[in-house]
């Protein structure tokens, strides 16, 4: 594969970035302007191409509004809403860092400036959740000459581990909306905004976040914009994949796309660390002190490292490597007495893998939950493990929109017995 950096930590943001041009996420001379301005694992660098590059799209937009260019602007404040998301990424060894919310404010505000200028319509509003929190949310509806159904089917979808609400746009709306679907997106805890503004926390037991969704979906929308809560389909991807599991135990939902989930987030990482060192910290033989010590050594000369225990701590709300794999072993499909959550899902689901992930790979992730829903008819389940970049091998199928598009979609088609007239 073509590679933009060395690194292949910023060699798959920039891919994150470029490879949603088709939806308006990107335009690639930007892009590739913005690889020149960039030094391989240098986080300043990339903020600054990258808002460089917003900055630049919104002047765009403002001028194609004032001449009355729908089209131009729309894509233009979409795009920009993408480049600042991407901007504040790297800056999270900081969480204090008051660019990451400033940025992600930006992303939002032209987000939805450019998504209202396509066809169809958007709805925003909080979620009430728990103690006083209440989680952002969108609803799009696709516009009346791409419905197919009397009712709309809907597919709810949450984010992962580092996703905004403003990037799931362009894997669920950017290809429901075309298709007929309604999509509610929206940032739980621990994601997003609710993570940079109401310093929310990342929970495992995400079915107590997707209940209170589906609740308000029930009660305050499903009747006021025709949606069939009978077609109800939740989708995320990477740590997202692993919390949508978990949100498709509820009975409401009929269909389930865990895109390059996890089965056990801790296995994940104890497979990257050295037997002698994690089992070492496991059985008390190495004290937290030592533990972090050495983590903290390890992650002065390796930015992903140090990025991924920045973020993680940021996360799951704990100041030290070591109560971040406390934090990491609570996210699970293991029942603590031995039992599987995956034997609650009666929903039809999709599971995909990515051959060359750097993550989440197959054989301990996808395939294990593929074959531990073996009490569902064959017709109701379904395995895509995409192999090569072309065919959704990267993580979160980076670079693969497309495809993921077609094959989400037909198979909630298939599971939602919506026929669709051939096109040969």
């Amino acid at each position: 594969m073509f590679k933009f950096f060395k690194s292949d930590f910023f060699n798959f943001e920039f891919l994150r970035v470029l490879a949603v041009a088709p939806f308006y996420g990107a335009e690639t001379g930007e892009c590739l302007e913005s690889r020149t301005k960039i030094t391989d694992g240098d986080p300043e660098s990339w903020y600054r191409a990258w808002t460089l590059q917003a900055e630049r799209a919104v002047k765009i937009a403002e001028e194609a509004s004032k001449h009355g260019d729908r089209v131009e602007a729309s894509w233009a404040f979409i795009r920009a809403a993408n480049y600042y998301r991407s901007s504040e990424f790297f800056l999270h060894c900081d969480a204090q860092d008051p660019r990451i919310l400033d940025a992600i404010q930006k992303s939002s505000n032209v987000f939805e400036r450019g998504v209202r200028l396509l066809d169809g319509e958007l709805y925003t509003f909080d979620i009430p959740f728990e103690d006083n929190i209440s989680l952002p949310a969108r609803l799009f509806l696709p516009p009346a000459h791409k419905r197919v159904t009397d009712k709309l089917p809907i597919l709810v979808q949450n984010g992962g581990f580092d996703s905004t609400q403003e990037e799931l746009y362009f894997y669920g709306p950017a290809g429901g909306l075309p298709r007929g679907y309604a999509v509610l997106t929206y940032d739980g805890p621990g994601q997003g905004i609710s993570l940079r503004r109401d310093k929310t926390r990342m929970v495992p037991d995400w079915e107590r976040v997707t209940a209170k969704v589906l609740d308000y979906l029930e009660s305050k929308l499903a009747a006021k914009h025709n949606i069939d809560m009978d077609r109800i389909a939740v989708m995320g991807a990477s740590l997202g994949g692993y919390l949508v599991l978990r949100a498709a135990g509820d009975p409401r939902v009929k269909a389930a796309i865990s895109i390059d989930g996890c089965y056990d987030l801790f296995d994940v990482t104890k497979s990257r660390m050295p037997n002698w060192f994690i089992g070492g910290w496991l059985s008390g033989w190495l004290s937290d002190g030592f533990f972090n010590f050495v983590v903290n050594r390890l992650t002065a000369s390796n930015f992903q490292l140090r990025w991924e225990f920045g973020h993680s701590m940021w996360l799951y709300g704990v100041d030290n490597p070591a109560d971040v794999m406390r934090q990491m072993q609570r996210f699970t499909l293991r029942l603590e007495d031995g039992k599987e959550y995956l034997d609650k899902l009666k929903c039809a689901t999709l599971v995909t893998g990515a051959a060359d992930t750097f993550y989440f790979v197959p054989d301990i992730n996808a395939e294990r939950i593929y074959e531990k829903l073996g009490h569902l008819d064959s017709g109701k389940k379904e395995l895509w493990v995409g192999k090569g970049v072309h065919e959704g091998g990267l993580q979160a199928k980076t670079a693969s929109t497309a495809l993921s598009h077609q094959k989400i979609f037909a198979f909630l088609d298939t599971q939602f017995g919506i026929i669709r007239p051939s096109t040969s």
